[in-house]
């Protein structure tokens, strides 16, 4: 791969929130990676208590053969392995022998071959110590020069590459002045030129992320970001997985960064769609269409769902998972066909139903046997990264069905209610975080709702 290729960073981290993938997993995705033609793995996962918890302390002999290993791995299938470390939660700025513990732990990853590093400022409070502010004046400069620092001492003759991710790494927070008054402005004057700078768009999790936005970001930050893309992350609410398609950004947009990395589903499992159509959206030109490549990459991932019997599932019975567990704004098509389905036929006298109930009632069946046929699967870590989700879809489904069943008996919601023995109060959304949600919910444009309201 030459130079100019590998400048621009396309790939993974492994920067989410739970479990950190195993080392098979790992290793499996650099084959995955190399096939897709990703460059670039980013090792950050929030649970190493070393990446974060406990950043001064040197990794034992066992653990750094693991990483040793992965970093052989990575050389091996041609990806950039970047290390990243969280000091920003504990780390005293102005104390020198911090900067000595920093360089020792990078050290010790330079010299078991790791050539590229990331320090990540991101997910802590938006203020110093007393000792660091008469020192540095800001949390922008204290950060700026820390890694100033490790970028000249450790990486700029050797040809390494630096990433830095800020403490506002998106535009709601940089608009709230987290981290300071002017937080990226002086980063953007204070930060070498030659170190990497992390964003996720106008959000956290961005729906789209515009060419406008972007330029506007580069004349403050006087670099090109480097999107961190949260999009299929679920680790905020790890009750949801996110099968759907890259999209949301346009082809243009690559002109104006310097790479996109995703940051998954913490389910290892979960992320072929994603990767598959990152790949694409990379190697696409003239136009893109970003279902018709989540088509492609679901019928390319189907034979991964091989199972015991003849009736195993289908590609229809795959799109139907993928649309209902689609991407955090939007549901895919057949899901968002199903809930319409189910928003008439609730609301509405069984006279008016017409070819819904029927259309409805296959999907039932559908989602029932689905949940079945993942119980056979041969990949068994396919069927524990979705049976949680596909059973509870199946039990949603199934009680509206006998809700139907009422109304079409002569059920009358304005005058009686549908009652089933096998949705027992306690028992089906039970729980503490069930009855919070009962008290408070959202509106569609995201104001609090009370109960009673």
């Amino acid at each position: 791969m030459d130079k100019a290729d590998r400048s621009f960073l396309k790939g993974v981290i492994e920067g989410f929130y739970g479990r950190p993938w195993s080392q098979q997993q790992r290793l499996e995705l650099l084959g995955l990676m190399q096939e897709l033609e990703l460059n670039t793995y980013l090792y950050c996962p929030k649970d190493d208590l070393k990446h974060r918890a406990l950043w001064r302390e040197l990794y034992t002999g066992d653990e750094l053969q693991g990483l040793c290993a992965l970093i052989e791995s990575c050389r091996t299938h041609d990806i950039e392995f970047l290390y990243g470390i969280a000091p920003g939660l504990t780390i005293r700025y102005s104390d020198d022998s911090e900067m000595e513990l920093l360089q020792a732990r990078f050290r010790q990853l330079l010299d078991a071959g790791c050539r590229s590093l990331a320090i990540l400022f991101d997910d802590i409070p938006g203020e110093m110590a007393k000792a660091d502010s008469a020192a540095f004046g800001s949390l922008a400069k204290a950060q700026c020069e820390i890694a100033n620092a490790i970028y000249s001492e450790l990486l700029a003759k050797s040809g390494g590459r630096l990433v830095f991710c800020p403490t506002p790494y998106c535009q709601r927070m940089a608009d709230n002045q987290h981290g300071g008054t002017n937080y990226l402005n002086e980063v953007g004057r204070c930060l070498d030129s030659d170190i990497d700078l992390f964003w996720t768009g106008p959000e956290i999790i961005s729906r789209e992320i515009s060419i406008e936005s972007v330029s506007e970001l580069r004349e403050t930050i006087q670099r090109k970001p480097v999107i961190w893309d949260n999009l299929h992350a679920n680790d905020y609410d790890m009750t949801r997985v996110f099968l759907g398609p890259y999209s949301g950004r346009s082809l243009e947009l690559r002109e104006e960064v310097g790479g996109f990395l995703i940051n998954p589903n913490c389910e290892f499992e979960a992320n072929y769609v994603a990767l598959k159509t990152l790949a694409d959206y990379l190697r696409a030109s003239g136009s893109w269409n970003s279902r018709n490549a989540y088509e492609e990459a679901l019928a390319a991932w189907l034979p991964r769902f091989s199972g015991v019997g003849e009736d195993g599932v289908t590609l229809d019975d795959l799109t139907l998972m993928c649309d209902a567990y689609y991407l955090p704004h939007e549901n895919g098509e057949l899901a968002e066909q199903l809930y319409q389905d189910v928003h008439f036929i609730v609301t509405q006298p069984t006279d008016g139903w017409g070819d819904r109930q029927g259309r409805l009632r296959k999907r039932i069946r559908q989602v029932v046997e689905l949940a079945r046929k993942l119980t056979e699967v041969h990949r068994r870590e396919l069927f524990y990264a979705f049976n949680r989700q596909v059973w509870e879809l199946r039990e949603e489904l199934e009680m509206i069905e006998q809700y139907m069943d009422w109304k079409l008996a002569g059920g009358d919601p304005a005058t009686q209610l549908c009652r089933s023995e096998n949705y027992l109060p306690g028992t089906y959304r039970g729980g503490l975080v069930k009855r919070l949600q009962q008290l408070i919910s959202f509106r569609g444009d995201g104001a609090l709702v009370l109960a009673g309201e």
